[in-house]
């Protein structure tokens, strides 16, 4: 019982890391690239951010096939955790270049 909580945890903390640090990419890059040039749109809070991370999810491509132990490549599954930051890294290089 003690395994199946601390399992239901870190897929509860990764789940939150994913919102949180996606939800901040999108805050960015909504005041870095929509913002000026569209500028009737309202500034998204931090909050309204998470928000509209948490609508994006719900159409995003969940694949529920399953595919064996010997097919998969893990060797690439701590990649996932920097792509937010790298995502994030890119679009500031792009805004400081081209947009300031």
């Amino acid at each position: 019982m003690l395994g199946f909580i601390i399992v239901i945890a870190i897929f509860f903390g990764i789940f939150l890391y994913n919102a949180f640090a996606w939800g901040l990419v999108l805050f960015k890059f909504w005041a870095w690239f929509m913002l000026p040039v569209f500028v009737a749109l309202p500034a998204l809070t931090f909050v309204q951010a998470l928000g509209l991370m948490f609508v994006i999810g719900l159409f995003k491509n969940h694949n529920v096939q399953t595919i064996k132990k010997e097919y998969l490549d893990n060797t690439l599954s701590n990649v996932y955790l920097f792509m937010p930051w790298v995502t994030l890294g890119l679009g500031w290089l792009a805004y400081a270049l081209f947009l300031r």
